[in-house]
């Protein structure tokens, strides 16, 4: 009947739930002319595919009669109306998400839509197959830098013009020259105008200095509460376990400090028959010892390393420190890696407290006058100096007890490094947390990884980019100093129209990542986006893309909620919603009175702005603690967008129906079969079926109490409903009270309006 081996993979991660409980490119001879120009662009015009998908997306839809608006299958990016060969060389919506795919000629239409102009990238994206890399950097424009790329124009066999800044650029003649033939070639056929991603190894006119060895340096909590959660243990069983997986370049190096109230160091040079630690217990003004005995070569070293991992998790197993010196480790740190730059990953279970940086409790009982901004400025400031060290700090956050995350996260914030939060954390007492910080830990310490990072942003002329969202320091308003880049990071920006673009068919968004990879080679990938420009609201209305539209609401509401309060970010989320609509009501040819009326590319948008209305981050009646309640903001900002849209609006499925309701779809030649989505009201769900829910760093499966006993039996392992016990599933009650009254959005509950009430709601104010 069912998938049995798929589901018992999916149910070994999940928690039951008991329901009772509840380019155009023109190559030719003849000189360029503005008529031929005109002409060609005409013909591009006519080489557009058909419309009929982008006017069913302006189909008008009445949401008070039409209120199933999920896709049958998860949505897609919605493709840029352009003609299928420049598709074809277009950067995947893997890497770029525009909100408007069709974007407005000038600020004036932007204004007249009031929808939000943003770009969701993802520069360092894993990728099935290899990138083409090419020998030397290709050809780049004289006046703005923008490489050359599928969309550029020839304007005869020698020029080329910029579709960034508009320049005319000479072809260089290496660039028409096949080595390998030893005869010219048709330019066309080049890689760099055949791929929109495409990588180099750098030069020296890339290089500020040569690449440095691959840097890693732990830094572990000691104190008692520390000791307590067990955390050390695990840690040093995996970095054991994935030492060699580590040894990508023979220079990478490696070192270790401990803080407690004091700052201790390892001794790990060659030389040593074992580990030696050095206790520096002035911690006003740590001193760092010799960084070549601290910071080791990792091959060179290899016993002594395992050795100290061995011993460390008894080395504390007996103290009875309470204080935490983390301002004190974090300086030493620095000083450590002044030179080399590298990657620091913190472990920390407690509130610094003594020190620089220590820091007092502000989490009031009631949960009110919450602090979503830092207390003191110590770890910005601090982070600023690791970035310019290229120095990244990734923070893991054990602890039960409020630790101001608000206030500790600026050292991951500005250093482009990451947050993650295991609250409560026991080796013993949270199973299920224990296992996910191992499989997270191990992904963390084997993915890719780029060092020295620096990422520009080049677009079309006419455009500004006003807002940006991410963790990074921002150098100017199109460089980001990105110490360390991984695969899951991922930046945003929002966008105005600086002028017109009225001379311009396309815009072009070009990124440039400049890179050490783990094997010490300089690297530049340069990611080119090509989408059409439009003189009408129905065209921009066309174009929508939702899912990036509401990623870029939930990281201006998270913004405006550190920098002012939660009631101004709800606020907003709600204006932004109600403006859109209004703005189609006014556009509309006759005004519709008896409904709510938007196009179909919007039907989805109140759905979903009521679920981040509903999300834990911006409620203020949920039991969340403010550790908690900053990290989900934290994961909004910059979590990849399918994760947050997870997070915002969970996808839910049958499963114990698995064969006779489901979507088939292919991934890598094999077609996987897939339950359809369901919306999130507990309508849906029935006490005869079973109910997986995916809220993207958690699944929930809901066991109805007269689900089939062959499905509790072949995917579960248990004879009878009755036989789910709750000594199997942690936390049971909390896990059924968070998934049915949070996730369940479209229902009301003592202070939330449910997704009828609310159109009726955005009915009243889009008619005032």
């Amino acid at each position: 009947m069912c998938d049995v081996a798929l589901l018992h993979k999916v149910v070994a991660n999940v928690h039951l739930v008991h329901p009772s409980s509840l380019s155009f490119r023109w190559y030719c001879s003849t000189p360029f002319t503005r008529d031929k120009y005109e002409f060609c662009m005409d013909q591009l015009k006519e080489m557009t595919p058909n419309l009929n998908l982008q006017q069913a997306n302006v189909r008008p839809v009445n949401l008070l009669q039409e209120r199933c608006v999920l896709p049958v299958e998860p949505a897609s990016t919605p493709e840029p109306n352009l003609s299928p060969s420049l598709r074809k060389l277009n950067c995947s919506s893997d890497i770029f998400r525009c909100t408007l795919m069709n974007i407005p000629q000038t600020q004036a239409l932007l204004k007249q839509v009031m929808l939000p102009l943003g770009l969701i990238f993802h520069p360092f994206k894993n990728f099935s197959e290899p990138l083409p890399v090419i020998p030397g950097a290709p050809p780049c424009c004289s006046m703005c830098q923008t490489y050359i790329n599928p969309f550029v124009i020839f304007i005869d066999q020698r020029h080329w013009k910029c579709n960034t800044c508009f320049s005319l650029n000479d072809v260089p003649g290496n660039f028409l020259y096949d080595p390998i033939t030893g005869s010219y070639c048709n330019p066309l056929m080049r890689p760099e105008l055949q791929h929109a991603v495409l990588e180099f190894v750098a030069t020296s006119n890339h290089q500020a200095r040569p690449p440095q060895p691959a840097t890693y340096l732990f830094m572990f909590d000691v104190s008692y509460r520390a000791v307590e959660t067990g955390y050390l243990q695990i840690v040093c069983q995996i970095l054991l376990d994935n030492i060699d997986r580590l040894l990508e370049d023979s220079e990478t190096r490696i070192g270790f400090i401990t803080f407690d109230s004091t700052v201790n160091f390892y001794n790990l040079h060659r030389s040593l028959s074992r580990p030696r630690m050095m206790v520096m217990s002035e911690i006003d003004d740590v001193f760092v010892p010799n960084e070549e005995k601290l910071l080791v070569n990792l091959h060179q070293s290899r016993e002594l390393l395992v050795s100290l991992l061995e011993e460390l998790p008894d080395m504390f197993r007996e103290t009875q420190q309470a204080q935490c010196a983390l301002g004190p480790a974090l300086q030493a740190a620095q000083k450590l890696l002044a030179y080399s730059g590298g990657r620091v990953s913190v472990f920390l279970t407690q509130l610094p407290n003594i020190g620089c940086g220590s820091l007092q409790p502000r989490e009031s009982p009631g949960g009110s006058n919450l602090q979503l901004g830092p207390a003191i400025d110590f770890y910005k400031v601090l982070a600023l100096e690791f970035c310019g060290q290229q120095t990244c700090v990734d923070l893991f956050l054990l602890s039960e007890q409020y630790a101001d995350l608000a206030s500790i996260a600026c050292i991951s914030r500005y250093t482009c490094g990451c947050v993650y939060y295991y609250p409560g954390l026991h080796h013993i007492h949270t199973y299920f947390l224990v296992e996910k910080f191992q499989e997270e830990f191990q992904y963390y310490l084997t993915r890719s990884v780029g060092f020295e990072a620096l990422l520009r942003i080049r677009y079309t002329q006419g455009l500004l980019l006003h807002t940006f969202y991410g963790n990074s320091f921002l150098q100017t308003t199109e460089l980001l100093c990105l110490p360390t880049i991984c695969p899951h990071t991922e930046f945003a920006v929002q966008m105005l129209i600086d002028g017109s673009l009225s001379e311009s068919t396309f815009v072009v968004f070009q990124l440039s990542l400049i890179y050490t990879s783990s094997q010490g080679e300089r690297r530049v990938r340069i990611h080119t986006y090509c989408l059409p420009v439009v003189s009408s609201p129905s065209e921009v209305y066309a174009g929508v893309d939702v899912l990036a539209t509401v990623g870029i609401l939930s990281k201006k509401a998270v913004d405006r909620a550190v920098r002012s309060c939660l009631a101004y970010a709800r606020e907003e989320l709600m204006q932004a919603v109600t403006d859109a609509l209004t703005a189609y009501q006014n556009s509309a040819s006759s005004p519709h009175h008896f409904g709510l009326i938007v196009p179909y590319s919007l039907q989805q948008l109140p759905l979903y702005v009521l679920a981040l209305l509903k999300q834990s981050a911006f409620q203020t009646d949920v039991a969340l603690s403010l550790d908690e309640r900053v990290f989900t903001m934290y994961q909004l900002m910059t979590q990849p967008l399918t994760f947050v849209m997870r997070m915002v609006y969970p996808d839910l499925f049958r499963i114990d129906t698995f064969t006779s309701d489901k979507v088939t779809y292919g991934v890598k030649d094999k077609t996987v079969k897939r339950p359809a989505l369901i919306q999130l009201s507990v309508d849906n769900l029935t006490l005869q079926g079973a109910f997986l829910m995916d809220c993207g760093n958690v699944l929930y499966i809901w066991v109805g109490k007269h689900c089939s006993t062959s499905f509790l039996n072949k995917v579960l392992g248990v004879s009878s409903y009755t036989s789910l016990s709750p000594t199997l599933v942690s936390g049971l009650s909390a896990i059924c009270i968070h998934c049915r009254i949070l996730h369940m959005v479209e229902d009301r509950n003592e202070s939330t309006m449910s997704y009828y009430d609310f159109l009726l709601h955005l009915k009243e104010q889009v008619c005032k």
